[in-house]
């Protein structure tokens, strides 16, 4: 697989695992410092620099991702929830890890239940998806104790049931999603891996909001592509480890 893709926000190729700059590994530090972003140049507090002292902003990061995988959402009709995952994954302005996936997971499970069948107004739901899930940063899963793909899908459920913090009967399901997603990823274990939870969140997201709705989802049997490209890889112990 290349490792360079060219959606950097400063034109130049990027690195598609690690850090974007060199392609060093990403090194996560207890304690939040003040540091400088490589690309765009803003202070931020942040726990992550590559081994280099490269740091990149969640902004700089998922520059010019958003753009393609919603055109290819919105023209897809991909039934398969999970095939539509990898399709979308495999857009050159993803990387291996990042926030962009946060956004992905929710706006692929929109669009793999329009696609089959499932009544909304999906041009609404997709924009106010993205604007919640732009707001959960990268890390989350180690600093917060919530991985963002899980987040990203109790986003879906939120907004396909009309939850919010005063909603009685709406705001337990995107809460209970949440939990069951955390639970498997947990029986999983770490470290992190984006392809490897955005695929359990959009394992069970479909499995819990089908009890809900008349739309079958289908959802194909995926092996790995990237896990020679991924550092981290837990190789055996993950469900969809490829050799």
């Amino acid at each position: 697989m290349d490792h360079t893709n060219n959606s950097c926000c400063c034109g130049e190729a990027e690195y598609f695992s690690g850090c974007l700059i060199c392609g060093a590994p990403i090194t996560y530090r207890a304690e939040s410092s003040i540091q400088t972003c490589s690309i765009c140049h803003k202070e931020q507090l942040t726990n992550a620099v590559c081994e280099n002292g490269h740091f990149i902003c969640d902004a700089c990061h998922s520059y010019g991702t958003y753009a393609p995988v919603i055109t290819t959402l919105r023209d897809s009709t991909e039934k398969d929830a999970l095939l539509l995952l990898e399709k979308i994954m495999d857009l050159p302005s993803v990387h291996m890890h990042g926030p962009e996936h946060h956004a992905i997971v929710p706006c692929v499970l929109l669009t793999a239940f329009r696609n089959n069948g499932e009544h909304m107004d999906y041009d609404a739901a997709l924009s106010e998806i993205c604007k919640r899930a732009k707001q959960v940063p990268g890390g989350t899963c180690g600093y917060w104790g919530v991985c963002g793909a899980a987040a990203g899908a109790g986003i879906f459920m939120s907004v396909m049931t009309g939850s919010s913090p005063l909603h009685k009967d709406a705001w337990p399901f995107p809460q209970k999603l949440v939990s069951i997603i955390l639970s498997r990823l947990a029986d999983v274990g770490g470290p992190r891996y984006c392809k490897r939870t955005s695929r359990i969140a959009i394992e069970e997201a479909v499995h819990f909001y089908s009890q809900f709705c008349s739309v079958n989802i289908p959802l194909s049997s995926i092996t790995c592509k990237y896990c020679k490209d991924n550092r981290e890889c837990i190789q055996e112990d993950c469900p969809y480890y490829s050799e």
